[in-house]
């Protein structure tokens, strides 16, 4: 089961939900809601694997370099 996130971690790594319109045909507006494409995935750090869920924009950039600052200090202190 993935690890359950406190408010202020959950803040630091997910996005939240948009919202928009749909638009039909008939250019009847509607409102919908643009969710953010969440995965589980098991991160090792510090030697320690660690279940979060993450969205798959913050996953991409985990492969990076320059890795977000406060996305790397919230995922530390799950290992501890």
């Amino acid at each position: 089961m993935a690890r359950k996130l406190n408010h202020k971690t959950r803040k630091a790594l997910a996005p939240k939900t948009r919202f928009g319109k749909n638009v039909s045909f008939s250019q009847r507006h509607t409102a919908r809601k643009f969710k953010p494409n969440l995965q589980t995935v098991t991160l090792w750090i510090d030697g320690k694997p660690i279940r979060v869920t993450l969205s798959a924009r913050q996953i991409r950039s985990l492969g990076k370099e320059e890795q977000p600052k406060e996305l790397m200090v919230e995922l530390r202190k799950l290992a501890k």
